[in-house]
C-alpha cells in the first residue's frame, strides 16, 4: 500500500527520518505544481535521485564541457550516440576516457545532492511513497548517500539561505560581466582542469576563489542566476554565494534591456517577491460605495405589484382575484375560514373585492367536538321500580 500525503502535515526531514529508520526499499515522489523529484531508496539509503526539471545526465554532460573535459562537439557527440545506443551518459563517458571512474561518482552526487537540497526548499507539495524500485538504475557508478548526509546539509542550507536572499536581486534578473570583470584575468582561463582539485582558495592574480573565477566565467553572455544555477557544477546555494559576492565586488552588474524598467525586489523560495507598495483609497472610494448601494435600492423598492424585487414586493397589499372552481377554490375557501372563523370570511371576502355567494362551504371546525378531548363515560341507566 502506498504511502501518501501531504508536506504541510509530515515534512521532508521527518519523512526521509521515517524511511532510514525502516530501512525501505521503494521510490519517493515528490511534486510541487508542475516540477516533480524522484528519490529511490535501498535499505534505507538513497541510490538514486531525478527530477523534471533538471535531468541528472543533461547536466553532468554540461558540467564537463564546463571543466574543460569535453568540448561542446564531443557533448553532442555523445548525445548522438546515447539515442542510437541507449546507454548511459556515464558509461559513454567512461568508455571515451574524458572522465574516471572517482570523477563520475562524484559529478552523480553532487548533481543527487543538489536535486534533493532545492527539493528540501519546498514549502509546500504532496508525497507519494511506493515500494517499487527501477530496474534500470546506475547502481555501478552511483554510490548510495546515507540519508542522515542530506539531513545534516539540508538543514545548513535552510539556516544560510535568507542571507543570501538578502544578498540577491532575484533570479530573474539578467546578470552579466563589468567593465572591471572583463578586463580581470581569470587563473582559470590558463588552467581549468586545476578547478577539481578543489575550492575556496584565494588566486594572486584575480583575488578571487576557484568557485567564484567559475561562476563568473559563466557570464560570458547576460544570463539569469536562475540559468547559472542549472549550468553550475556548484550546489544552489553555493552557485548563489558567489554570484553575490561578485555583485558586491563590482564584477556583476544588471544587464536590463535599453528602456526597460524592472523592480528589483528580494526573492524568496525561488520566485519574485511581487507584494505590492502600501495602497491609499481614493477620496471618492466611500462616495462611490454609498452610491452603490443606494441606486439599486432606488430601483428596486417596489411603488406596485408587478417590481422586479419580489422580496420587497412581498411586502405591499395583495390583490385577491377570484378563483375557478375546484381545489383553488378550495383552498381559497380554507383560507378565508381560517383567517375569520366567525362568520366564515364573508366580510372579508367582500372587503377583498371576491364577494362569496352565499355561506363559505368549508365547515366550522371550532364548533365540532374536539376529538382530542376525552370521551365521557356513560351514565348509568336508571334503576328499575320495584314491584
Amino acid at each position: 500500500m502506498a504511502l501518501e500525503g501531504s508536506l504541510r502535515d509530515f515534512d521532508l526531514f521527518s519523512l526521509f527520518n521515517m524511511i532510514k529508520i525502516q530501512g525501505k526499499n521503494g521510490t519517493l515522489v515528490l511534486s510541487q505544481g508542475q516540477e516533480f523529484v524522484k528519490v529511490f531508496f535501498e535499505n534505507g539509503e538513497i541510490v538514486g535521485c531525478d527530477s523534471n526539471q533538471v535531468r541528472m545526465e543533461d547536466r553532468l554532460g554540461t558540467m564537463l564541457v564546463r571543466l574543460g573535459r569535453l568540448t561542446g562537439e564531443e557533448l553532442l557527440n555523445m548525445v548522438q550516440v546515447q539515442r542510437q545506443t541507449l546507454k548511459r551518459m556515464g558509461t559513454l563517458l567512461l568508455d571515451s576516457g574524458k572522465v574516471s571512474a572517482a570523477d563520475l561518482q562524484d559529478a552523480l552526487f553532487s548533481q543527487a545532492t543538489a536535486i534533493l537540497h532545492r527539493a528540501f526548499r519546498w514549502v509546500e507539495g504532496d508525497y507519494r511513497f511506493d515500494s517499487f524500485l527501477p530496474a534500470d538504475l546506475d547502481r555501478e557508478h552511483f554510490v548510495p548517500i546515507p540519508v542522515d548526509t542530506v539531513l545534516m546539509e539540508a538543514a545548513r542550507i535552510q539556516d544560510e539561505w535568507p542571507e543570501v536572499e538578502r544578498r540577491l536581486p532575484g533570479l530573474e534578473t539578467p546578470l552579466g560581466k563589468s567593465p572591471r570583470a572583463q578586463a580581470l584575468h581569470l587563473d582559470i582561463d590558463r588552467e581549468v582542469s586545476s578547478v577539481l582539485d578543489g575550492k575556496g582558495q584565494v588566486h594572486g592574480s584575480s583575488g578571487l576563489t576557484h568557485e567564484q573565477e567559475m561562476v563568473l566565467s559563466y557570464f560570458d553572455q547576460p544570463q539569469s542566476p536562475k540559468e547559472i544555477i542549472q549550468i553550475s557544477r556548484y550546489e544552489e546555494l553555493d552557485t548563489c554565494k558567489a554570484i553575490a559576492d561578485l555583485l558586491e565586488a563590482g564584477l556583476l552588474e544588471s544587464k536590463l534591456g535599453e528602456g526597460a524598467v524592472k523592480v528589483v525586489r528580494p526573492w524568496v523560495g525561488g520566485h519574485p517577491d511581487l507584494t505590492p507598495e502600501p495602497w491609499e483609497p481614493s477620496p471618492l472610494l466611500w462616495p462611490l460605495v454609498v452610491l452603490g448601494f443606494a441606486i439599486p435600492l432606488a430601483l428596486y423598492v417596489p411603488h406596485q405589484r408587478g417590481s422586479m424585487n419580489l422580496g420587497l414586493a412581498s411586502l405591499q397589499p395583495v390583490d385577491l382575484h377570484a378563483a375557478p372552481e375546484g381545489p383553488t377554490r378550495l383552498r381559497q375557501d380554507w383560507a378565508l375560514r381560517l383567517a375569520a372563523p366567525r362568520d366564515g370570511g364573508v366580510v372579508l371576502a367582500k372587503q377583498l373585492g371576491s364577494p362569496m355567494d352565499g355561506k363559505n362551504p368549508v365547515p366550522d371546525l371550532a364548533s365540532l367536538p374536539d376529538p382530542m378531548a376525552p370521551a365521557k363515560a356513560p351514565e348509568p341507566p336508571p334503576p328499575r321500580p320495584k314491584r
